[in-house]
């Protein structure tokens, strides 16, 4: 998934989330930690695995699930201390759902139907336990610019940045509390 793609699935799931637990407003930490957390796994892994070499890939030691649990832990901790529990949360949604979504449509659908061959591709969420499953284009960053292509799952992934900003727009200026606070 791409950037974008990820910004979009993690503030829709945030949004979720702040919705399902009866909350009607967003501050504006917790929005940018979503961002960030959403953006995490691939800020650390890919410079790690393609411009210094030192991960297998570029889905590995950050989008373990063993690594985010970490990283949750600590940034909920620090949260807390601080008085930011909430921008913690917002930072773990995003990361999981970064996690999670790099899954892909195919191998998502895949396990629905019962296709045990899509386990396969699920192997970097518990890196190192298991080697992370071998990808095309996953060795430089010119690499994997080069083999950008609109395909449907693009196209998706701008109908989720569509979405959310629609969200993001009605949360804003039709909530009781103006959809959003300063934190």
């Amino acid at each position: 998934m791409w950037p974008w793609g990820h910004l979009a699935v993690g503030y829709l799931c945030y949004t979720a989330l702040v919705r399902l637990r009866g909350e009607g407003r967003q501050t504006s930490l917790a929005l940018l930690a979503v961002g960030l957390g959403s953006q995490f796994p691939d800020l650390v892994d890919k410079p790690l695995a393609w411009s210094f070499a030192v991960l297998p890939s570029g889905r590995s030691l950050a989008h373990s699930l063993i690594t985010a649990s970490v990283i949750i832990g600590v940034a909920y901790w620090v949260g807390r201390r601080r008085g930011r529990e909430e921008a913690a949360v917002a930072f773990g949604v995003g990361y999981v759902s970064h996690c999670l979504a790099d899954l892909g449509p195919n191998v998502i659908f895949g396990l629905l139907r019962g296709d045990v061959e899509q386990l396969r591709w699920t192997t970097y969420l518990v890196w190192p336990l298991l080697p992370s499953p071998p990808y095309p284009n996953d060795s430089s960053f010119i690499e994997h610019l080069a083999a950008f292509e609109f395909s449907s799952y693009i196209l998706v992934q701008f109908a989720f940045v569509g979405v959310a900003f629609l969200v993001w727009l009605l949360s804003r200026y039709f909530s009781p509390s103006g959809g959003h606070r300063r934190a």
